[in-house]
């Protein structure tokens, strides 16, 4: 019995060890191997709301969601997902996401996410 106590430590520390080297994992709608269409230093505005003050063009739905891979990690958290928010819209070619919504939680497959989903638009000046 005690035999059994050790070998699940060392199972748990392992698997702690090798684990802790990846922190979080983010997904999204929108395949990874899309080229980038917006520059990587221009700005994309993020907003919970509609931007009713400035003329947008619709481009569609943005979704991403940041996982943590262990139980040892802090939880995702809202500036996390609004940098995966970004990457994405920057992919579509948006340069902002608008009626951001965010969930969070704990999922099957991790011990923590952040999920959150907007519609990515083009600002027209």
């Amino acid at each position: 019995m005690k035999l059994n106590k050790i070998g699940f430590l060392v199972l748990t520390i392992g698997l702690s060890t090798i684990s802790g080297c990846s922190t979080y994992r983010t997904s999204s709608n929108i395949p990874s191997q899309t080229a980038s269409a917006i520059d990587k230093t221009s700005q994309v505005i993020i907003s919970e709301g509609d931007i009713k003050d400035r003329n947008y063009e619709e481009i569609g739905p943005i979704e991403v969601s940041v996982k943590k891979l262990t139980v040892f990690h802090k939880d995702p958290t809202k500036e996390q997902a609004n940098e995966a928010l970004i990457e994405k819209a920057r992919m579509v070619g948006a340069n902002a996401v608008v009626n951001v919504s965010y969930k969070s939680g704990v999922g099957l497959t991790t011990w923590g996410y952040m999920d959150a989903k907007g519609t990515g638009v083009k600002i027209v000046e």
